[in-house]
């Protein structure tokens, strides 16, 4: 009789064991495929923000003319245009 019960208890705790490991592995597959769906909204996330800035640079850009530049160089910095007389030549030939 004793043989029947300790043989009946190894088997529940068996039992206990193995959906102890079942229950921990579905919450890990849980866990994870949380993480990878998070994974993908944040590289969309980070894609949409790489465009914006490549707007923004390219709007950036833009919005410097020549003129403006021209501009603030004479006029801010006190740059001058150089006369015929200041450019020289080199013959490298």
């Amino acid at each position: 009789m004793r043989k029947g019960i300790s043989g009946l208890l190894f088997r529940i705790i068996c039992i206990g064991f193995s959906l102890c490991l079942l229950v921990g592995a579905l919450m890990g597959s849980i866990q994870l495929a949380a993480l990878n769906e998070e994974l993908t909204d944040l590289e969309r996330e980070l894609e949409e923000l790489k465009d914006d800035q490549h707007m923004l640079q390219a709007k950036y850009e833009s919005s410097l003319s020549l003129e403006e530049l021209e501009h603030y160089a004479t006029e801010e910095l006190g740059m001058q245009t150089l006369k015929p007389s200041q450019i020289f030549y080199i013959d490298l030939g």
